[in-house]
């Protein structure tokens, strides 16, 4: 939270406004922006960087794999802090955790000490959804999908510039990038601490009885998300949201595979290069999506029928992709699912906010990250194994059928008008 000067509170402030104040997202956005570069240098690397150290395809795996366990593990406890304590000291922690885990990478010699620093930097990977409920603190039910849509701009661009200064960084040397990302993380510090302004911590429900405080320990665990789970909407999101990621993840963990396979780009294969047009590509419509289409869309699109158009947008894409044979082809495939995909996580995000009491925001952001990390632990595994047998029909069929399940369970379960907009 944030208050700003003339307003008893900047959490009311922008409850009660149905503009954004981007002065308020502006901090927040330039962190989320340094911590994606700073993440996103270290990833085309990586790879080589274990090569070096003597690891094998596997290992590379099953690092990415115990990274996003630990995440999965750690997500929900640090999105609680963040109710208790405030977004901005979990924030820190986090950016402390992640700086000493790259200063752990940047001086490996040998692959336990990578695995290491990626299991720390998976522990403390609060970023964003502390991010993300800092974003609906200072956001109204009605400005919610905006402010979310910011933070997920601010991901596209990190995630396009540093991979982009990673690979000429790679030319000095591998751990070159690695200082470079140190670099972005401290700079991410410095910023958290200096210009982001914490409000006080979001109140618990009054209790009227201070019997040992045991009615307060019941709104507490009335507030826990298994409770939150008791409402058939805010389970229907998670459902959602879930098969959204997993299609997601079981297309994009191996399309490159995928079009190395199959895919001749001006008559020879798909390699890394062609790859970095299309990550950079993909960048570029995050930000455009995030900025401008997602706000022109809200005006004219419920919260159900945005989620229908982002699985149907996401469907063609995926489809298209799989049949293309020819580049214009595969960049309207591109931009399809870049465009879904940037939809996507602002949509699902401020929805399930939206129904979630003001005070449980981060528990619910960290417990949704932890929910994504799970995907990202099984859909390569699983996504592999179909497209290792060369079974592209099932691959991308398994992904549409993904996607149509949640598309019909949000048609299904969820309110045809939006709470926010709601009378009474």
């Amino acid at each position: 939270m944030m208050y700003e000067e003339g307003c008893s509170t900047g959490a009311a402030a922008g409850a009660a406004s149905q503009r954004l104040d981007r002065r308020l997202m502006l901090p927040v956005f330039i962190i989320v922006s340094l911590d994606a570069a700073s993440s996103g240098a270290i990833l085309p690397i990586l790879p080589f960087y274990l090569r070096h150290l003597g690891a094998s395809p596997l290992v590379l795996g099953l690092v990415l794999g115990t990274e996003a366990l630990s995440q999965f593990v750690a997500a929900p406890w640090l999105g609680q802090l963040s109710d208790r304590f405030g977004r901005k000291k979990i924030l820190l922690a986090s950016q402390a955790g992640a700086l000493v885990s790259l200063f752990l990478l940047a001086l490996a010699n040998s692959v336990i000490f990578v695995l290491l620093a990626r299991i720390l930097l998976g522990l403390t990977a609060a970023n964003f959804s502390a991010a993300a409920a800092y974003a609906a603190d200072n956001s109204g039910p009605t400005t919610r999908r905006q402010a979310i849509g910011m933070l997920s701009a601010a991901l596209g661009l990190g995630g396009m510039i540093g991979p982009g200064l990673s690979g000429y960084l790679a030319d000095i040397s591998l751990t070159a990038p690695i200082w470079f990302a140190l670099g972005l993380s401290a700079t991410s510090i410095v910023v958290t601490s200096f210009w982001l302004k914490d409000a006080p911590v979001p109140t618990q429900p009054e209790s009227h009885s201070s019997d040992n405080g045991k009615e307060e320990r019941i709104d507490r665990k009335a507030l826990s998300f298994r409770n939150l789970l008791a409402s058939p909407v805010i389970r229907a999101l998670v459902v959602v949201l879930l098969c959204h990621y997993f299609s997601y993840g079981m297309f994009s963990s191996q399309l490159a595979v995928f079009l190395g396979n199959t895919f001749i780009w001006n008559e020879h294969a798909f390699g890394p290069k062609e790859l970095g047009y299309i990550l950079t590509a993909d960048g570029a419509i995050n930000i455009l999506a995030q900025l401008f289409l997602l706000k022109w869309l809200s005006g004219y699109f419920s919260e159900r029928s945005l989620i229908l158009l982002v699985f149907a947008i996401l469907s063609v894409g995926y489809v298209t992709a799989v049949f293309a044979d020819n580049i214009p082809t595969l960049a309207f495939a591109v931009a399809c699912v870049s465009t879904g995909v940037a939809l996507a996580r602002p949509t699902l995000v401020a929805a399930l906010s939206v129904h979630v009491p003001q005070q449980r925001q981060g528990i619910v952001m960290g417990t949704t990250q932890s929910l994504v990390a799970v995907t990202d632990i099984v859909t390569p595994v699983l996504a592999g194994f179909i497209v290792g047998q060369s079974l592209y029909g099932a691959w991308i069929g398994a992904v549409v059928a993904i996607a149509v399940t949640g598309a019909a369970i949000a048609r299904s379960r969820l309110p045809k008008v939006d709470p926010e907009t709601a009378g009474g």
